[in-house]
């Protein structure tokens, strides 16, 4: 195993790990005044404005979206480079954790009245894995996966030193508005899209070990 491999790996065996230790401290219900605290001040911060784009994040985040994406990836890096990455469909271990997380892991919804989302499209996806509880944001889980993919390639085929620090800053930027937006949206409670950031992490990394 080379050491880049070996760095994947660990990377993603010490996010699993957390995130499987913050799912156990979720369940527990600890959490309920951080994340209701987290989602009032996060509404009152935030002008009413934002709605639109960041329901429209909701939307950038959706199975219909990600998965189009990861098989363009698949698709141009078998073309391009002969290489078949099959890491890349540890996407779909997302929704396993995502169906076993809302289905066994004692996190009511946020209420409605918090809603803000204003697009009047439900997308298919968005009852595929629709149960009482929200951790983890699969949403959240799928943008990382994808984020920590791309940032990668990019790092690898891009030379300019400049290029690559517009790009960390822009999935960076990317990342926390998107972590923001569930939120704020009420669509999730702090809790849910930190466990899914940590999910996208470690089966991210986990996929590149396989490139």
């Amino acid at each position: 195993m080379n050491n880049k491999k070996f760095k994947f790996l660990f990377t993603s065996l010490v996010f699993g790990c957390i995130f499987i230790y913050l799912s156990f401290l979720v369940n527990k219900d600890i959490f309920h005044n951080l994340d209701y605290d987290t989602l009032v001040y996060l509404q009152k911060s935030f002008n009413r404005i934002v709605d639109m784009p960041f329901s429209i994040l909701t939307l950038l985040g959706s199975s219909e979206f990600i998965l189009p994406t990861v098989t363009l990836i698949f698709t141009i890096l078998f073309l391009r480079k002969k290489h078949l990455f099959s890491g890349l469909f540890l996407i779909f271990l997302i929704y396993i954790f995502e169906l076993t997380g809302k289905l066994f892991i004692y996190h009511p919804k946020p209420p409605m009245i918090f809603n803000r989302y204003v697009l009047h499209i439900f997308l298919p996806s968005s009852f595929i894995v629709e149960t009482n509880f929200s951790y983890p944001s699969g949403h959240m889980a799928r943008i990382t996966f994808l984020t920590v993919i791309i940032l990668y390639f990019i790092f690898k085929f891009t030379k300019n030193k400049l290029h690559k620090n517009f790009f960390i800053f822009l999935s960076v930027f990317f990342i926390t508005v998107m972590f923001i937006s569930r939120i704020y949206l009420a669509e999730h409670w702090f809790t849910d899209v930190l466990g899914g950031l940590l999910l996208g992490v470690s089966l991210g990394t986990l996929a590149l070990s396989l490139w």
